[in-house]
């Protein structure tokens, strides 16, 4: 264990600096450390480390800050290979080697078990690492501002404009060019959406903008300013979270492989966005699962879905999202899988249909806002055998887990999938079964 000095006897932040010693990661990507009585959140600090940081805010029970100078460094503390990090606020952990980035994570999602959930002993299962640390996203969103094309600053809404970005598929960083001299054309662009399909090599662009785009003008920029390989475009506009589509130019859709599945994922349905553990993503869904009958929430254009459906007699399907249903309607025919079916319905309504029947599986993969207290309390009064619950914020999983495991679940153990290596996002499996006596 290092020595650090009594650091409590410094003066207070009034000149904005301090020294600190961070103790571990928390949830946001803040190193935490601790001065006087109050929590300090420090951006870009590694575990463990004696640092000067700035202030950023002080606020009533927490201090929010950020590294200007490590004095001791920690022992995971890397050079960030890319450029724009510590200005990009994209990334927030690229500073910290790989495999301290996963036990971070790992440690995080324990004790937000243990803290919002109240479970004491949480077994947890082997992590699916990324297959690759960067130029794993298949799927990015730039902003765009006065010129500018890339992410906003951390906690910004200012543009850092970017050549590249490093967790990107290099195929995407190829297309970059492109699509920036497409923006200088745009008058009002908010935010341009790249697909990409590592399978055909194909492109999907979305341009979102508060007004409308002129379809001859925007098909002259596909022909002018886009490779070939874009099949197709789109306009957009933007309500808070939700896009709503204008118009589409070409194919709205892309094919991606999956091993030996093939999924036709549209525009407007939703991917898992790293590429290089989709398989092991899947196995750590389906494997030791059997069932007569199942069900998918939230099961988008069927990535779970459809393997699953070897593992039993029949499995049905739900989504609130038009495209998605027929992606995964689609997808069945295609994969030649006749035992799912696959409904538009909210995750309430599907559960409230099968009330009263024998159900041994229920997959469900919610938003970040997690579980709808109704969807719960079916859960709880319906009592499916076993319960596979995906979640992308560990906070939402923790309640929902609290509140499943008071219904009379027991939880087998769970699991951390790292799907956005450099960011704090975390990503798990929660296994459960009916608590027998």
């Amino acid at each position: 264990m290092r020595d650090f000095p009594n650091l409590e006897t410094q003066d207070p932040p009034s000149n904005k600096s301090i020294r600190l010693k961070i103790e571990k990661l928390v949830y946001g990507g803040y190193g935490l450390g601790h001065w006087k009585d109050k929590a300090v959140l420090t951006r870009y600090s590694a575990p463990n480390e004696l640092a000067e940081v700035s202030v950023l805010e002080e606020k009533k029970d927490y201090i929010e800050a950020q590294v200007e100078r490590v004095i001791i460094s920690s022992n995971v503390r890397r050079e960030a290979p890319c450029p724009h990090y510590g200005v990009c606020g994209g990334c927030q952990i690229q500073h910290i080697e790989y495999d301290a980035q996963v036990e971070a994570k790992e440690e995080i999602l324990l004790e937000t078990l243990q803290r919002i959930g109240k479970i004491k002993e949480v077994n947890l299962l082997d992590s699916v690492y990324s297959g690759q640390e960067f130029g794993y996203r298949i799927r990015v969103q730039f902003k765009v501002k006065d010129g500018r094309v890339g992410f906003f600053k951390w906690g910004s809404k200012e543009v850092v404009d970017v050549e590249s970005c490093p967790l990107a598929h290099p195929k995407i960083n190829e297309l970059l060019p492109h699509i920036k001299e497409c923006a200088k054309y745009i008058r009002e662009l908010q935010e341009i959406h790249v697909s990409y399909s590592p399978s055909e090599d194909t492109y999907l662009v979305k341009f979102v903008s508060p007004t409308e785009i002129d379809k001859g003008f925007l098909t002259n920029l596909k022909e002018d300013c886009l490779p070939e390989s874009v099949v197709g475009i789109g306009d957009y506009s933007r309500l808070r979270n939700l896009l709503n589509r204008r118009y589409w130019i070409g194919k709205d859709y892309l094919f991606m492989k999956v091993g030996r599945w093939t999924f036709r994922v549209s525009a407007d349905a939703f991917f898992q966005v790293n590429h290089t553990l989709w398989e092991r993503f899947i196995e750590a869904v389906t494997e030791k699962v059997s069932f007569k009958k199942a069900v998918d929430l939230y099961c988008g254009v069927g990535f779970f879905t459809l393997p699953l459906s070897e593992k039993g007699n029949f499995i049905e399907g739900s989504d609130i999202g038009v495209s998605a249903i027929n992606d995964a309607q689609y997808n069945a025919k295609v994969n030649g899988r006749d035992n799912v079916v696959f409904v538009k319905s909210d995750a309430y309504r599907h559960l409230k249909s099968r009330a009263g029947e024998v159900l041994d599986l229920v997959v469900l993969d919610p938003p970040r806002s997690g579980l709808e207290n109704n969807e719960i309390d079916l859960l709880v009064k319906n009592k499916p055998e076993r319960i596979i619950y995906i979640s992308c914020n560990p906070s939402t999983l923790a309640r929902d887990l609290k509140v499943l495991l008071k219904g009379g679940y027991r939880l087998e153990g769970v699991r951390l999938v790292d799907m956005f290596p450099q960011t704090y996002h975390i990503e798990s499996i929660s296994y459960l079964t009916v608590d027998k006596p």
